[in-house]
């Protein structure tokens, strides 16, 4: 007689379990679902993304005949000051030019001829903002 040693193909069948019956696939009924046109395939048109981060622009003022500006660097530099916290640089800048607009052109009027372009730069550690005309610094306003 023939011994059988392990891992021969009767030890192979024994281990192997019974195969699960097989169930019939169900499909949903073909009427469950109009068919569509080629038009309405097509994904609707999705409204713009919106901008997570605000748009880095100079805020511009008209006061007094001068056109004062406000960098982005500048008004990055207005988050420093008291009451600051949860404005947009945007409102930071047209609150500093609403109560600072008149002192900023008083600063360069008698210096500086009517129309031109300030450039206000802040520095809010020692609270000024210097006023410049092209790389000239023409006034300094303590706020």
């Amino acid at each position: 007689m023939e011994e059988e040693k392990p891992g021969t193909e009767a030890d192979k069948k024994a281990e192997m379990p019974a195969a699960a019956p097989q169930l019939p696939e169900t499909k949903p009924p073909a009427a469950a679902a109009p068919p569509r046109s080629a038009e309405s395939r097509v994904e609707p048109t999705r409204a713009p993304r919106p901008e997570m981060i605000e748009p880095r622009e100079p805020v511009y003022r008209e006061s007094g005949g001068y056109t004062l500006r406000l960098d982005p660097p500048d008004l990055a530099r207005l988050r420093e000051l008291p009451g600051s916290k949860g404005k947009t640089d945007r409102e930071l800048g047209e609150l500093f030019f609403d109560g600072q607009a008149a002192r900023l052109t008083g600063a360069v009027s008698g210096d500086v001829p009517v129309p031109a372009e300030v450039r206000v730069v802040v520095d809010p550690y020692s609270r000024q903002a210097f006023l410049a005309v092209g790389k000239t610094i023409r006034g300094i306003v303590s706020f």
